[in-house]
């Protein structure tokens, strides 16, 4: 009796502990306290330009070319420049969307390839011309899904199955009559 109720213990400790089981790409040791930089991949397509004057980062967002522009020695943004955005085939101001960012339409920008792009920042003391090269990759392939159980899955249903004969195994050991030994010479 004593070993079927460590049995079903034993078993019900090993079902608790089965997902902490390391599978798979998956790390299960101390998570890292500092975030994780977003790849630059997710990030979106981007061009980085400077001259002694500016530095510049153009990435493409949603529907827009975003122009991030600041002093070079001092990485102050730039505020209240004039920006114009030559792509080879389109000739564009840009607008203002807060200190040192502007944005134009992104227009055919969003199509795989190279686009070079020339930007002419013009402040109330310094003129400059940049030129960077925002590559767009082609769209990812979409993968193709499996309709098969995952490793994730199969473990859930082992640790339900597991579970489940480990509370039956329980009940049927609490219905069971118990024996009772009457020692020789009492009257029970």
């Amino acid at each position: 009796m004593n070993n079927l109720r460590n049995l079903l213990l034993g078993t019900a400790l090993a079902a608790v502990a089965w997902p902490a089981l390391a599978h798979g790409d998956e790390d299960h040791s101390e998570p890292n306290p500092v975030a994780a930089a977003v790849p630059m991949a997710a990030q979106g397509p981007r061009a980085e330009a400077q001259t002694d004057a500016f530095e510049l980062v153009a990435t493409l967002a949603q529907d827009r070319l975003v122009l991030y522009i600041d002093r070079f020695d001092t990485n102050e943004p730039v505020v209240g420049a004039q920006v114009e955005v030559d792509t080879g085939t389109v000739q564009a101001k840009a607008t203002p969307a807060s200190p040192g960012v502007y944005w134009i339409a992104q227009g055919t920008l969003g199509q795989p390839g190279k686009h070079p792009l020339t930007i002419t920042i013009e402040t109330e003391d310094t003129a400059d011309l940049l030129s960077a090269t925002l590559e767009v990759p082609a769209a990812p392939v979409a993968a193709t899904t499996t309709t098969g159980p995952t490793t994730e899955r199969w473990m859930a249903w082992g640790l339900g199955g597991t579970l489940l004969l480990s509370g039956a195994g329980l009940v049927a050991l609490r219905r069971r009559p118990q024996s009772r030994v009457t020692a020789p010479g009492s009257n029970a």
